[in-house]
């Protein structure tokens, strides 16, 4: 399982568990499903989903499986806890950032009854503050680079693990 896609969606309508109920009938493969409210653009999970494999890779993994590695790096946490709390769905969410291993694109918004809506993954402000960049660090980069902090603290989760 060495292949992913990065896609966002619209969720209107659907509660987070009756989701996740319905992504887990997925037949094509496995599909992460995190609140795109603190999701720092479509590289910010690439990079995760990309850590996440090179963890099982080299047996450095925390968690028992891709889905909940690649969860602790997006969100730059080192406890699983703290990971699900920061980016799983919540009530209310209708932006939904999804991480497809070897399932079909087709298959995920067909199962799911999401639309496909990319833009939920771009970064911004609130998100940046939502995940944990403060006012002061985004202000020491140059602009438009502040995404580039989360990334580090993505990465930095490698170190955490140790």
């Amino acid at each position: 399982m060495s292949d992913f896609e990065v896609m966002g969606a619209k969720a209107e309508g659907i509660s987070p568990s009756q989701l996740l109920s319905r992504l887990r009938s997925v037949r094509s493969g496995q599909v992460l499903a995190l609140s795109a409210a603190c999701v720092c653009g479509r590289e910010h999970l690439e990079v995760a989903a990309e850590h996440a494999l090179r963890a099982f890779q080299r047996g450095t993994n925390s968690a028992n499986n891709v889905m909940m590695e690649t969860l602790l790096f997006a969100s730059g946490e080192r406890q699983i806890a703290r990971a699900q709390e920061k980016m799983s769905l919540k009530e209310g969410d209708d932006a939904v950032a999804l991480v497809l291993f070897g399932a079909s694109p087709a298959e995920v918004l067909q199962v799911s009854g999401l639309e496909q809506d990319d833009s939920v993954l771009e970064c911004d402000e609130l998100k940046l503050r939502r995940f944990g960049i403060t006012a002061m660090e985004a202000g020491s980069v140059p602009e438009g680079l502040a995404r580039d902090l989360v990334l580090e603290r993505v990465a930095f989760v490698e170190i955490l693990k140790r």
